[in-house]
């Protein structure tokens, strides 16, 4: 193997996926200066798709060939949908985003087995940190009025971001690593004091998988860290009564001053109680969903899907819970691939919980948060923006599980 060679190939594949959120943030500048251009995203993902099968083939035959067996599966899915359903141009969209994904994780993967790899668990976090820099800055810009609000009215902030919801999850998942990086490298002091800093862009987003989630991971983080121990309780305690105290007082606040109140009581009473306003409306998707694309299903639908621009045409619009969306456009066999990087982080996290049970547990809890995200406000796992964010969050946790006798702290 030319090292050399290999080298300068980490550093191009590490420059590509340091300009995707800037490739998505100027594509989303051209698409709201409404510059008649096509969008520049999606062929710039494609283009690093193919490129990644290359490096694959040349340098871990054997991610390669799994990687060719799931794009064979979805390309049969594909086939089907062309056959029955007469076009997949957004299926074939979706296909593309689900490949990369796999592809960047296998890639990390087979990096993690090299003695020396390029793909620390240091760059990888600094990876996230920078995802995490770069839609902060677009939030910031969205609350200021440069680019776009997260929700009419001008409550939060996207910038020139144009997916909202997967721009939460982006954030949520870089913020997550570089948290977990902190709690095993640093003390509860600098997770806080970085927690702070981190909660002010999310609650500057003002989405619930941003607020919520962010509060959820830094108690993940503290688990991660070893935080909780016996002689700690009474100062956990003392913390959670003073902090739950002051985020009521100033969340209240924030919340109310932003118009975040206002726009709760409207869905509460527009979806009917707490349930309807906490998933957007999305019960009544399913519904109408279920009724008219679920119910006609064949076998053939439920195993391989009818598809994504059938979903459109039936209903007008996805139903934005995730495992709805991707069952019903790509049935149980693409369901399995879309959620493959999550099953292989859950049996991860399980070998991980049998050598350090904090590390596992934290990322075990971390995988249930964000499936749940997925299932109630979706573009998780179809995402086009944050699929990177995904590959580079399974790839932490497997070379975190790999390289565990290396940590000075286990010493």
């Amino acid at each position: 193997m030319d090292m050399k060679l290999k080298r300068c190939i980490d550093l191009l594949l590490l420059c590509f996926l340091m300009a995707w959120p800037l490739v998505d943030t100027l594509n989303g500048y051209l698409y709201y200066q409404s510059v008649s251009l096509p969008s520049i995203s999606a062929p710039y993902k494609t283009l690093g798709f193919v490129v990644l099968l290359v490096v694959l083939m040349i340098y871990h035959v054997k991610q390669f060939l799994y990687l060719l067996l799931y794009a064979a599966l979805m390309v049969l899915c594909l086939f089907y949908q062309v056959m029955n359903y007469g076009h997949a141009i957004e299926s074939v969209t979706w296909a593309v985003r689900g490949l990369l994904t796999l592809a960047l994780l296998f890639y990390l993967v087979g990096e993690a087995k090299q003695s020396e790899g390029f793909w620390s668990l240091q760059k990888l976090a600094g990876l996230m940190l920078f995802y995490f820099i770069v839609m902060s800055v677009n939030v910031s810009l969205g609350v200021l009025g440069v680019g776009e609000s997260q929700y009419a009215g001008g409550i939060g902030g996207k910038g020139f971001i144009i997916a909202g919801n997967e721009m939460s999850y982006l954030m949520l998942a870089s913020a997550s690593i570089v948290l977990f990086r902190l709690a095993e490298t640093r003390g509860a002091g600098s997770l806080a004091l970085v927690f702070g800093l981190f909660l002010l862009f999310f609650l500057m987003k003002a989405t619930k998988v941003a607020m919520l989630g962010i509060c959820m991971v830094f108690v993940f983080a503290l688990i991660h860290n070893g935080y909780f121990k016996v002689r700690r309780i009474p100062t956990v305690y003392l913390i959670t009564l003073v902090g739950g105290a002051a985020v009521i007082a100033f969340g209240y606040q924030f919340i109310q001053a932003a118009g975040l109140l206002d726009r709760m009581l409207f869905l509460y009473k527009l979806h009917g109680g707490f349930w309807g306003a906490l998933l957007s409306g999305r019960l009544s998707f399913l519904g109408e969903a279920v009724e008219l694309v679920v119910v006609p299903f064949g076998f053939w639908d439920v195993l391989f899907g009818v598809g994504v621009d059938h979903l459109l045409a039936v209903r007008g619009s996805l139903v934005e819970i995730d495992l709805i969306d991707v069952f019903i456009s790509f049935g149980v066999i693409g369901g399995v691939l879309f959620y493959l990087p999550w099953l292989l982080g859950a049996v991860w996290a399980t070998q991980l919980l049998k050598r350090q049970p904090r590390y596992g547990m934290s990322f075990w809890l971390l995988i249930i948060t964000v499936i749940g995200v997925s299932l109630a406000a979706g573009h998780v796992v179809n995402s086009g923006i944050a699929s990177s964010a995904t590959a580079l969050l399974i790839g932490y946790l497997y070379q975190l599980k790999t390289r565990l006798p290396t940590f000075k702290e286990e010493a």
